[in-house]
């Protein structure tokens, strides 16, 4: 019963998305999209679906959540943690190599800011090196909003690409044990329920999925 009213909330979040793609609103039905991202991230939490029913503004209330969560376990020093970019190198050693940027903005997925990075200057498999050239490529380009926190897909090897005059903060998220390395040299463990991590998480898989895309197309391209 409480699966069917999520998905009926999401079936109507995506007629709606259709309709603005259809009437060429990309943007507007980007938007919807994004929200059925997260509501399909709710179902992975041990939320009721009459939450969501009572309280329409739940995916906000959830993402203010996450941001206070991230913001009190890592003592952050930022007053207004807004926009938090996710990192991600997909390659087959080291051939076809691809990046992705994934985007959250005010604690949900915004896949309208998500950019891909094909790499140019690595053909050996360091993935540390091809994160290294993703991120100097991304931070050069000052026409994208800055970004108040930065995560990188991977361990503590990862935070080496980061310069010292960088003044964002920067966090590694390692698979499987989901520890957060941060650029101090500790590691946080938070709890698999832990919202802030549950939205790095999202984060994570959008990137890994983002950036495959391109890296399968490339791929498809060389064997032709």
């Amino acid at each position: 019963m409480l699966s069917g009213k999520f998905t009926q909330v999401s079936s109507e979040l995506e007629k709606k998305m259709r309709v603005f793609s259809k009437n060429k609103q990309f943007e507007k039905a980007g938007d919807f999209r994004d929200k059925i991202n997260n509501l399909e991230h709710l179902l992975q939490a041990p939320i009721s679906a009459d939450e969501y029913i009572v309280n329409p503004n739940l995916l906000d209330d959830l993402a203010k959540e996450a941001l206070d969560e991230l913001i009190s376990n890592f003592k952050l020093q930022i007053s207004n943690l807004r926009r938090i970019e996710m990192f991600d190198i997909a390659n087959l050693s080291g051939t076809s190599a691809t990046g992705a940027m994934t985007v959250a903005i005010d604690g949900q997925v915004k896949s309208s800011e998500y950019r891909h990075f094909t790499i140019k200057r690595s053909s050996s498999p360091n993935d540390v090196e091809m994160m290294r050239e993703m991120l100097n490529r991304r931070l050069a380009n000052t026409s994208w909003p800055k970004p108040d926190l930065i995560v990188l897909d991977g361990g503590k090897s990862q935070l080496s690409v980061i310069s010292d005059q960088l003044t964002v903060p920067v966090f590694a998220l390692a698979k499987q044990e989901e520890i957060v390395y941060v650029q101090n040299g500790t590691q946080i463990k938070l709890e698999r329920n832990n919202p802030g991590l549950q939205l790095l998480q999202l984060l994570r898989d959008e990137a890994h999925r983002f950036s495959r895309r391109l890296h399968h197309k490339h791929r498809s391209a060389t064997i032709k």
